[in-house]
């Protein structure tokens, strides 16, 4: 018959008792005999062993298959019988060896679920080796990562733990100072309510329960706490404390070594009594004496760096080419994407990333260097290798002063491009509008895909494609790295991004778009934390090294993982849904870029590559397509499609164009921009150009040759004609128009006259004034408002001086370089800003 463990051990320990008294009976007659000779000796044991009869045979016999079934491999073998690396496991064994009883048989003492310890006498050394033969035993046979070691030893500082100290790099040691027993015994008493409350929640008595239910998985680590008294020794309600901690500890994966402490309360609390002949005795093994097992320093060193380079410290990370399918595009997204991002630190298994009905979005964050950009590759990667373009959709914004996503897009020496990506923004930092426009966008989208799941009477995705399988409805994921660039700053693009981000948050989840909102630190957005609706979409959390406000308040695993890891949490950062994966380097040569060409190789001939919006380059005029005639164009719209901004001259009044601000350079191309695209959109002879020079400049000469060479009708004025009626367009080019009218008071009175009634006749002004005074006393006959002229293009304007201008009234604009707001009156749309074009720079002359 099968003996449970308890039972198994109340036997063993009544065969001891027994065994006590003859071994006892017989000790003087042994020690006779051990004071002759070796051979003596084992004369005397196997006379000993006669004399004592079957009984003593079946205790040792008994004692050493029980160790073996309770405590195998390292956790109970003398050190010579080790392997050379411990085979750890997942439910760590019951009982220890601190030692052996006549050099064979091995003293065992219980801790990990079981309960905690306490060392008592003078031998400090033996003490010592007692303590780190448990340690190093814990540390060999479990999990690397599965137990945390805590020591107070305000005598000697952890002095004393030799090789041990390499477990502190990965967080696994931590060692306390004199003055911080209370801060220690604090956290164990919040671990221990924690996990009481919202691990176990009264469904399990202890968390080996809860292993046991989940098959063998531990929610939490175990933790060894190291207690040694200060030579004033502890004080009542320190005692106490610790007291109440070891009560409920071990329930909760907690459990103290007590030295030198005089406890009288403790639960669970087995006693090693150690003589001041180094003598040992433990409550298992009554009167037999215990000879302690000092491990080898090597061996300690080389456990403890064995553990340390698995939870992540030196270990390699995974390959990028692990987390990829072994055939691509196999997988459906109708009930939502997952991708695996990395290996569990603890587990060796992968790590997958949720987006679909729970959880819906991502909150990534990581301070500079911590890992960021590579983690989205690695989840990118992942993604696109899984699902097809028809399944996935990327809409990619950068935010911050540089490139990252940039590699997704066609480029001088790689013309591959990622192909489910269909919008690549890279350093708009600068650029808040664009990244409203995004969020617009998918607005339109969120919305277009409610009106379709009301037609067919479905109300999420995964319905809708069940019900309309000739559509086109893609998951969406929207990556918008260092978003918080778009809502820390007070004003209109402020409260309607937040506005955006809350509607597609709360209801992108049934129309199957999803948003990874990424940031370096979102601690200081006061707009986000002050509409906590928002993050509480947002339940998929993944922080990496040092990250802060990513994870719940009490939750501080990212302070503490190691480099290329990360925290994955699914739960809104809550502490027992904490998965630390370990990163591959996705953007190293031969990974990413790989898997693109592959991808790329594959895609789809009818699809189109990504619009590409990048911060930092400006656009050139001549790649706008040719506008209809009478259109000219301004510069380009920062919106989704990269839009011209165009100006309609037609008889209407104040159908003229006003360019304002002091950066000559700008104000040249803008001005040139309208010319030469109402050139290109006029057939040579259909439309007339006269150019006038307020200041000489070389740039005027060389848009008149241009416009002859088209074939156009072009003349450089210094005087303005009367304004009539003329058979064809007229268009005047004044540059640095206001030069001259402040010296001539009758080419003022020409420039007013001319865009007051010049339209109605065909003849329009195009005219650069350094400031909005400037320009209205040069159009505006009294004081009063600018009417004259409905379309103007402020550059470094403040938007207090724009309240003159029509649609100036109100406007929050912020002077930047290489950026214009743009106005048309005929259009009813509120200014917007625009990336003045190059126009001619490379043409020469």
């Amino acid at each position: 018959m099968t003996l449970k463990p308890a039972e198994l051990l109340a036997a063993v320990r009544q065969d001891v008792r027994r065994a006590r008294a003859t071994i006892r009976a017989r000790r003087d007659d042994l020690d006779e005999t051990i004071a002759g000779s070796e051979a003596a000796v084992e004369r005397a044991r196997a006379e000993a062993e006669a004399t004592s009869g079957p009984e003593t045979e079946t205790v040792l016999e008994r004692w050493r298959r029980y160790a073996g079934e309770v405590a195998p491999g390292a956790a109970s073998a003398p050190w010579t019988r080790w392997p050379s690396e411990p085979e750890p496991s997942d439910d760590g064994p019951c009982l220890y060896r601190v030692g052996s009883i006549d050099g064979r048989i091995p003293a065992l003492v219980p801790l990990l679920d079981a309960g905690h310890l306490r060392i008592v006498g003078d031998d400090l050394a033996t003490a010592d080796a007692i303590v780190d033969s448990l340690l190093v035993r814990i540390v060999a046979t479990t999990r690397p990562g599965t137990v945390r070691i805590s020591l107070y030893d305000p005598r000697r500082l952890g002095a004393g733990l030799g090789g041990f100290h390499a477990l502190s790099r990965p967080g696994l040691l931590t060692v306390y100072g004199v003055e911080e027993l209370k801060d220690l015994l604090g956290s164990l008493d919040r671990d221990i309510r924690r996990i009481q409350r919202d691990v176990l929640g009264g469904g399990h008595a202890s968390l080996a329960e809860l292993a046991a239910a989940q098959n063998g998985r531990r929610p939490e680590p175990w933790r060894v706490v190291i207690v040694q008294a200060p030579v004033r020794g502890l004080r009542d309600d320190e005692i106490a404390h610790l007291e109440s901690v070891m009560h409920a500890g071990a329930a909760c994966g907690i459990h103290v070594i007590c030295r030198d402490v005089a406890l009288e309360h403790a639960p669970g609390l087995e006693t090693i009594e150690v003589g001041a002949d180094g003598a040992v005795r433990t409550s298992m093994t009554g009167d037999l004496d215990v000879a302690a097992e000092p491990p080898p320093p090597e061996l300690v060193r080389a456990v403890c760096e064995r553990a340390a380079r698995w939870v992540g410290i030196e270990r390699d990370p995974p390959r990028f080419a692990e987390l990829l399918p072994p055939r691509v595009w196999e997988e459906s997204s109708a009930p939502g994407v997952r991708a695996p991002i990395g290996e569990d630190v603890d587990r060796y298994e992968a790590v997958e990333v949720l987006l679909g009905d729970d959880p819906v979005h991502a909150l990534v964050g990581g301070p500079p260097g911590s890992g960021k950009t590579n983690f989205l590759y690695a989840l990118i990667g992942s993604l696109a290798a899984r699902y097809s373009p028809d399944e996935l959709e990327f809409y990619l914004l950068d935010f911050k002063e540089g490139v990252s996503f940039a590699r997704l897009a066609s480029g001088r020496t790689d013309k591959t491009w990622l192909p489910h990506a269909r919008l690549i923004g890279v350093n708009i930092n600068q650029d808040r509008e664009f990244g409203l426009a995004l969020l617009r966008f998918l607005g339109h989208e969120l919305e277009r895909r409610g009106a379709a799941a009301r037609e067919h009477e479905v109300t999420k995705i995964e319905e809708l494609r069940a019900a309309d399988p000739d559509g086109h409805w893609p998951r969406i994921v929207a990556v918008i790295d260092e978003f918080q660039v778009l809502i820390q700053q007070s004003g209109r693009i402020t409260d309607e991004s937040l506005y955006l981000l809350n509607d597609l948050a709360r209801r992108g989840r049934s129309q199957g778009i999803h948003l990874v909102l990424a940031s370096q630190n979102v601690g200081g957005v006061q707009a986000l934390w002050g509409r906590g609706a928002i993050l509480d979409q947002f339940t998929l959390r993944v922080a990496l090294p040092k990250a802060r406000r990513i994870l719940a308040d009490d939750n501080l695993a990212a302070q503490q993982v190691a480099r290329f890891c990360a925290v994955v949490n699914a739960e809104s950062g809550a502490r027992q849904a904490n998965r630390v994966a370990r990163l591959p380097d996705a953007g190293a040569p031969g990974t990413f870029d790989k898997l693109q060409r592959e991808l790329w190789q594959q895609r789809p001939e009818q699809l189109a590559p990504p619009r590409i919006f990048d911060g930092a380059h400006v656009p050139e005029l001549m790649s706008v397509p040719v506008r209809p005639p009478g259109e000219g164009v301004v510069g380009q719209l920062i919106d989704l499609a990269g839009s011209a901004a165009t100006v309609r001259f037609d008889r209407n009044p104040g159908r003229n164009l006003a360019v304002i601000g002091t950066r000559a350079d700008e104000a040249y191309d803008v001005l040139s921009s309208a010319v030469i695209s109402l050139a290109r959109g006029h057939a040579p002879g259909s439309a007339e150009f006269a150019l006038f020079e307020g200041e000489a400049d070389p740039r005027v000469a060389r848009l008149a040759r241009w416009l002859a060479d088209e074939g156009h009708r072009v003349e450089v004025v210094t005087e303005l004609p009367e304004p009539g009626d003329r058979p064809v367009p007229v268009y005047f080019a004044l540059f640095a128009v206001d030069a001259a009218t402040a010296r001539s008071a009758p080419l003022r009175t020409a420039v007013r006259r001319l865009a007051e009634h010049g339209p109605d006749g065909q003849m329009h002004v195009l005219g650069w004034w350094r400031t909005v005074d400037r320009l209205r006393s040069d159009v505006v006959e009294r004081t009063g408002p600018v009417r004259t002229v409905d379309a103007w293009v402020a550059l470094d304007v403040r938007d207090s001086e724009l309240t003159p201008l029509p649609g100036g009234q109100l406007q929050s604009w912020t002077p930047r370089k290489r950026r214009a707001l743009f106005y048309d009156q005929r259009t009813g749309s509120a200014p917007q800003p625009i990336i003045p074009f190059t126009v001619l720079s490379d043409q020469g002359e």
